[in-house]
């Protein structure tokens, strides 16, 4: 499991994880009945939040933002020196939380459903 905490790429805050301690996060998370907000960035949105300082803070103000893009991880190593396998790509993180949810016996709420709908 890799954390090796929060750092800047041009202002907006980067978490230079894994996807086991990014898993482990929001399923903790979870069972703790704690709000997480996660987001895996790319270079787009990295740009965005340099370009638009309101977005910036919203990026900054989330509990988890995961180096998406292999530019991002990339950036992480060379400002940082912080060296990760890999990206923490948000599809795959999707499944691996969903997966990790249901061997949990964790229930999952999408934005915009409703409880007992198809």
């Amino acid at each position: 499991m890799i954390n090796q905490g929060k750092h800047s790429v041009l202002g907006v805050n980067v978490h230079a994880v894994d996807y086991e301690f990014a898993v482990d996060r929001i399923i903790q998370a979870a069972k703790d009945h704690k709000p997480c907000a996660v987001s895996a960035l790319a270079v787009h949105g990295v740009m965005t939040g340099v370009l638009d300082a309101v977005h910036a803070r919203r990026l900054n103000g989330l509990d988890l933002v995961v180096p998406d893009g292999q530019p991002v991880r990339l950036a992480l190593q060379l400002l940082h020196g912080k060296r990760l396998p890999d990206r923490v790509y948000g599809p795959n993180l999707t499944l691996k939380v969903a997966q990790a949810l249901a061997d949990s016996n964790l229930s999952v709420y999408l934005y915009g459903s409703r409880s007992g709908s198809p």
